[in-house]
């Protein structure tokens, strides 16, 4: 169901967030967070409102509820910034980016999320797929989100792939790339000599989303 803005400047402020409800959607849903975090919606005019929140990363949705019926964020347009705990998101083409601050410029990640069905959970944590068994290391992707999920009450078990396209902003001029052959293509290549070398000694996985906040960190500094 769309919310105006309008309706959500008042709804968040009288309608409490039921936490019950997140494992009753989240299986028709690719959630960022494991749960629904608090957040700050910043207006362009300058208002704000406050509610909980979470971020749907495969129909790239802000999500909420009110009165137990999910609401996604509409009229972006006139939406600024949204701070989920201590984390920035701002509207992009009616999509959002999550804005990371680097010593210089930024970086935008694009989420793009999917969830793939591994198998039934049977006894000793283990999953069965097609005739094999697979340990299951339930966790989170260095803080990012969960990359394996379970239904409360149910056995069946997914996994969550990124499918993201990233920004690297400064001087507001972006690099985009969604692989580490994109995002080298866009250095010289005395640069891609150091960046090579830093990613063999930082071990870094571009899988890992904190992984690319980190070369991109290390990319902003070289000249």
């Amino acid at each position: 169901m769309k919310a105006s803005i309008l309706y959500l400047l008042f709804a968040f402020i009288l309608a409490p967030i039921s936490g019950t409800v997140f494992a009753q959607e989240a299986g028709n849903r690719v959630y960022l967070f494991d749960s629904f975090k608090p957040a700050t919606v910043k207006m362009k005019n300058g208002s704000k409102a406050s509610a909980s929140f979470n971020y749907d990363g495969s129909k790239r949705e802000m999500v909420y509820y009110d009165k137990e019926q999910l609401m996604v964020l509409d009229g972006l347009e006139q939406v600024d910034t949204i701070f989920i705990e201590n984390r920035k998101f701002v509207p992009f083409q009616q999509k959002f980016r999550e804005v990371v601050p680097l010593t210089e410029g930024e970086l935008q990640i694009d989420w793009s999320m999917k969830r793939i069905f591994l198998g039934k959970k049977g006894a000793f944590g283990q999953v069965s797929h097609s005739g094999t068994v697979q340990n299951i290391n339930p966790g989170y992707l260095t803080g990012y989100l969960s990359t394996q999920h379970s239904n409360e009450g149910s056995n069946q078990v997914y996994s969550t792939v990124l499918k993201n396209t990233y920004y690297l902003v400064q001087k507001s001029k972006p690099r985009k790339f969604n692989s580490l052959k994109t995002f080298m293509s866009q250095f010289p290549e005395n640069q891609q000599t150091q960046l090579a070398d830093f990613i063999k000694n930082e071990k870094v996985d571009f899988n890992v989303p904190e992984d690319v906040a980190k070369l991109a960190g290390f990319a902003v500094t070289l000249e």
